[in-house]
């Protein structure tokens, strides 16, 4: 279950990645008037809140994967050699 937690987010974080890079192409592109100005940041808002979206399915994988980990060890009766 941790494994496929694993790949979840590495699949988040490529679609993060991309989706951050296609913000990025979108916001260096002219623009001539006010409706093309007004399209771009519809579109350049769509796009935050689609990174907003990833970056918290990220962060709760994240956290589930963490508790997955303190529960095994836990159960496994693990003792740090530094402790």
């Amino acid at each position: 279950m941790i494994k496929q937690i694993e790949g979840q987010v590495r699949e988040l974080k490529k679609k993060l990645a991309e989706t951050q890079k296609q913000r990025n192409l979108l916001r260096l592109q002219p623009c001539q008037g006010d409706l093309e100005i007004q399209q771009k940041d519809e579109d350049i808002n769509h796009f935050d809140k689609n990174i907003d979206s990833l970056s918290q399915q990220i962060r709760e994988l994240e956290r589930k994967r963490r508790e997955m980990m303190s529960d095994a060890i836990k159960n496994n009766g693990y003792e740090s050699p530094f402790s």
